[in-house]
Order: C-alpha cells, then structure tokens, then sequence
C-alpha cells in the first residue's frame, strides 16, 4: 500500500464559529465547509475540523486522520502493530466513517473517500498567498517516542527520523512529532509553517506570545501562543 497522508486534525470547541474566525484572522485559512455546529478549514493540504462539544468528550484537540487505500486492508496490519479495534464512526461525517487508537490511546480517524463532499472549486489554493499558513506539525508527548514511531512506520508507511526531543515522522507534507514526555502523554498541539507578517499580526491578537526552542531544531526558536480556547499553537520559521 502506498503512505498514508495525514489530512485531518479535530479539536473540540465550545464555539466553532468564533474558533473559525480567529484561524482564519491569524492564520489565513480557508472556510471549506460549515454548518450550524461545526466548520472545517483547510491550509492547502491539511484541513483542521471545528467541532461542537459532546457529551462526554474532552475539549480541545481531540483526534487526527489519514487518508488511506484502503481500511479493510489495513485492518491486519493495524492489529499486528498493537492498534484497538476499528470501529463505525456516525454516518454523515465529512472526512471518515472508521475510528481506531494507536497502542497509546490516541484517537485516529482512517478514510479512503477524503474530504468528498467538498467541491473542488472550493479548495483551488490562490497561487501565492502569502496570507495562508499551513499546519505542518501535529505533537504527540509520549513516554517511549521510539516504540510509538515503529507503529506509525508500519502501519501508515511514514519515514522517521530523531530529533532533539524524540522523532519526527512525516508523510512528505505534514510532520508527526513525537515529543518525549514532558507532562501528560497524548496530543499536545500543532505547529504552522509561518508566511509573511504573521508573526507581528499575532501580536496584536489577544492570546499570550512566547518563545521557546524549536521542537526539531534547539537552535531555531518557534513562537508559542494558546488560541482563544487555550489550545497550544507553534508557529515556526517566524524569525
């Protein structure tokens, strides 16, 4: 099978709308689908999936996916890397209709349709926007970044290497970076690749900004700040 891509990544917000509104502000991305409760946006790859609270669920980034060849296919392969069960998700989601969770509990999304419902008109990228940036990094923090790599190596096809606090993975576009652990294990943030003034325009936006070591490379810095729902948001290359 060929690599997978990594083309989604969700966050629970308590208002998707006002959510969408400051990415699309800060960041230049794109609205590519909506409804009263959720809104999707899209960088020019990778789309970043607004959605409205559950029951039961935690807020905040909450899940990631790739577009795959084939899920059933991959069902085996899942089980020999230690996965759970693939499960249904609800019909009527834009982007999968299978959930299942590496051997440390993170939730992925697997979909061999892709964003389908989305015209194609509306994801025509303006050729050189410098406005849009694009989310190029999704961190993991993990007790054993090695171990974990191996599973999204064999099952996804991803090419790894080390870094200076664990090992990046990357499907050619998007970077998985699997942090050793500094806090809690599990999803930790995400990272755009930075375009234009976006780094002064964030200054004035509310939302603190700091600075701190790149996470691949300690001697670049990467500017840090939490989105109006306190999600953790990099932005590298700003110098």
């Amino acid at each position: 099978m060929k690599a997978a891509k990594l083309v989604h990544i969700a966050v629970r917000s308590a208002n998707p709308r006002a959510l969408a509104d400051f990415y699309k502000r800060a960041f230049g991305l794109r609205e590519v689908l909506s409804n009263r409760k959720a809104v999707d946006l899209w960088d020019g790859y990778l789309f970043l999936a607004l959605n409205p609270p559950t029951a039961n669920g935690p807020m905040g980034l909450n899940h990631f996916g790739f577009l795959v060849d084939d899920v059933d296919a991959l069902r085996p392969v899942l089980e020999r890397a230690g996965a759970s069960k693939v499960d249904a998700r609800p019909d009527g989601r834009s982007f999968t209709d299978w959930r299942v969770h590496d051997p440390e509990g993170n939730p992925i999304d697997l979909s061999a349709r892709g964003y389908d419902t989305i015209p194609a008109e509306r994801l025509e990228k303006p050729i050189n926007d410098s406005a849009m940036n694009e989310v190029r990094r999704l961190v993991i923090r993990t007790e054993n970044p090695s171990r974990l790599a191996e599973f999204y190596t064999a099952v996804f096809g991803l090419a790894a290497k080390d870094c200076a606090r664990g090992v990046v993975l990357t499907d050619g576009v998007m970077q998985l970076v699997l942090l050793n652990r500094g806090g809690d294990i599990g999803l930790y943030g995400y990272g755009l690749a930075a375009h234009g003034d976006t780094a002064q325009r964030l200054k004035d936006l509310d939302g603190a900004v700091g600075w701190e070591p790149d996470w691949l490379d300690p001697g670049r810095r990467q500017m840090l700040l939490r989105d109006p729902e306190n999600n953790l948001v990099a932005l590298f290359g700003a110098e």
